[in-house]
């Protein structure tokens, strides 16, 4: 897939940047799926041999979607200085529309991941001290960061 019309490939590959934007909505959908699985365990009483969702599974996901970021954050540098240069050929609306699914999972991710802190919490199965503040996950400052680097 090339370029979308009206971006010089030469200056920017919106086709790889959309690729690489959908494989983080991917890796983020993955994500959620595991972050949902704590949630159904965490909600449950468990036996005591009731094994707890794959954490391993979790950091390796973490693991690449942090090399996923950068790779985005490489892109939205380049994005940034396209759209100053030539500011008559505006980012395609399907980079847009990513990154919105993109957020949205993200949102949701958040909230989730929340509400399994507090869960972990409640059944005692952290130390509170282990835990981060809840201050540093407000989902409505989460968005707002995502709003401020998305335009």
């Amino acid at each position: 897939m090339g370029p979308v019309a009206g971006l010089s490939s030469i200056m920017v590959d919106t086709s790889q940047i959309i690729q690489d934007i959908e494989a983080h909505n991917d890796l983020c959908h993955r994500l959620l799926d595991v972050i949902q699985q704590e949630n159904q365990w965490l909600s449950q009483d468990h036996p005591s041999g009731d094994a707890a969702p794959d954490q391993a599974a979790k950091r390796s996901l973490l693991d690449q979607l942090s090399q996923l970021v950068s790779l985005i954050q490489g892109h939205r540098v380049a994005l940034k200085d396209h759209e100053q240069t030539h500011p008559e050929h505006p980012i395609p609306e399907a980079i847009h529309a990513a990154i919105g699914r993109g957020t949205d999972l993200i949102m949701k991710m958040v909230a989730l991941d929340r509400e399994n802190e507090k869960l972990l919490l409640k059944k005692g199965m952290v130390p509170s001290n282990q835990i981060p503040s809840s201050a540093q996950y407000r989902p409505s400052d989460a968005l707002k960061t995502y709003q401020k680097h998305s335009s």
